[in-house]
């Protein structure tokens, strides 16, 4: 079966979606996949199942120029807050009081994607359309928008026209809501509440900042790495302090994906979408951590981690238990596995070492039992795709914190006070 036969089964969007990523797959790993759909006489649909998994984890790897848009009314710190996101001090955005004070679009080319300023776009008269204007053809342009409102002024009419317009662009988002600090700490939560109703977000969908202060810019960071994979590694190499946390977002869609893949019917085979899965995560964590190898390379370091050997072991141990659900079993053990290359490949690129069978075993089984715990409430029948994504992604981000590969990482406190020095 070819690539082409199992694109005709998909709608034509999705057809144009994964043609574009097949295209920009190394040939190494196109051949790979070719080879594989050659050889497995499977059925149409666990095959589509698996292209979307396997490709799924190649998108950091790419590495496209890609631009983001800062956007929101006048005078809400978004040249402030654009300024601690460039590098270069002859880009820096010119700020001050005085509403209006930048006029233009402004660019800075960062490596692998590109940050625009722009006008505020909610001024009034000939010269307030025309900022408009060129803020919103800023965003059109844009493959990820960065909303930025202020505390103090709360979200008002306008500016949640000024929203909703931004919305109807269909773009990926992260709402900043700027200026917390002239707010007293006793209200700052009722704000954030109310801006989060007025605007028709989940509270967890806007980021409290003080620009000026570069505070919670990690979170901002790491909201636009989430939405944008292929921003990664640009994104890793200019805050190297992020980098764990980093590797973690690509770890857990990851382990989601391979949970997946154990559902899916393919005896004897699912070590080779699995396996797909891996070497993707392990060439992105690369980036992340700012080395460049080969998909073959890849599969080496997998092969050197002995995680298969460990995985079927538990496997065996877990099944002597009873009372578990086969299904329970495989996803979690793929999704553990996964894991714990994912720590592998971190420590791998970050330190040089090697981690130990031992401390291997231990990420596998811990996580596992992790993961068995929380699936077990599902049930005997296997669940939807979705529905088990959705369980896995809630049970690795509840994952206690002694098992998360990034615990120990400066972007785990409070807050970014080293953003400022990467200027």
């Amino acid at each position: 079966m070819t690539v082409d036969e199992i694109l005709r089964e998909f709608p034509e969007p999705v057809q144009e979606t994964i043609r574009l990523i097949w295209e920009r797959l190394p040939v190494e790993q196109r051949e790979e996949l070719e080879a594989l759909l050659d050889q497995l006489p499977l059925p149409l649909k666990p095959l589509k199942d698996i292209l979307f998994f396997v490709l799924d984890q190649y998108e950091p790897v790419w590495g496209r120029n890609r631009s983001i848009a800062v956007l929101g009314p006048a005078n809400v710190g978004k040249s402030t807050l654009y300024n601690h996101l460039i590098s270069s001090e002859e880009d820096k955005a010119e700020v001050g009081p005085v509403p209006g004070t930048t006029r233009q679009n402004q660019k800075a080319d960062t490596g692998l994607f590109t940050l625009i300023d722009t006008p505020g776009a909610d001024a009034v008269g000939e010269v307030g359309e025309r900022e408009r204007q060129i803020a919103f053809e800023a965003a059109e342009r844009a493959d990820f928008l960065v909303i930025v409102f202020e505390a103090t002024q709360g979200i008002k009419r306008y500016e949640r026209a000024l929203f909703d317009g931004l919305l109807a662009l269909d773009k990926p988002f992260v709402v900043v809501l700027n200026k917390v600090d002239l707010i007293s700490k006793r209200d700052r939560e009722k704000v954030l509440d109310a801006a989060a109703r007025n605007l028709r977000l989940k509270r967890s969908q806007i980021i409290d900042t003080v620009a000026a202060e570069g505070t919670n810019l990690g979170r901002v960071v790491l909201a636009i790495a989430k939405f944008e994979p292929e921003l990664l590694a640009a994104i890793a190499e200019a805050m190297p302090q992020y980098r764990d946390k980093l590797a973690w977002q690509r770890i857990v869609p990851a382990a989601g994906g391979a949970g997946v893949v154990g559902l899916i019917p393919l005896p004897f085979v699912d070590l080779v979408p699995l396996l797909g899965i891996q070497s993707g995560l392990v060439l992105s964590i690369a980036r992340i951590y700012g080395f460049k190898i080969t998909t073959g390379r890849a599969k080496e370091l997998i092969t050197t981690f002995g995680v298969g050997f460990i995985a079927r072991m538990i496997f065996q141990e877990l099944s002597k238990l009873g009372g578990v659900p086969g299904w329970v079993l495989s996803a979690a053990i793929a999704a553990a596995t996964t894991v714990a290359i994912g720590y592998a490949a971190m420590i791998w690129f970050a330190h040089g070492e090697r981690p130990t069978q031992e401390a291997m075993q231990k990420v596998v089984a811990d996580v596992t039992n992790h993961l068995k715990e929380q699936l077990i409430g599902l049930g005997e029948k296997k669940p939807d795709r979705g529905t088990l994504r959705q369980r896995l992604a809630q049970a690795l981000k509840d994952l206690p914190n002694q098992l998360r590969p990034d615990r120990e990482t400066p972007s785990d406190k409070e807050d970014d006070s080293g953003a400022e020095n990467n200027q």
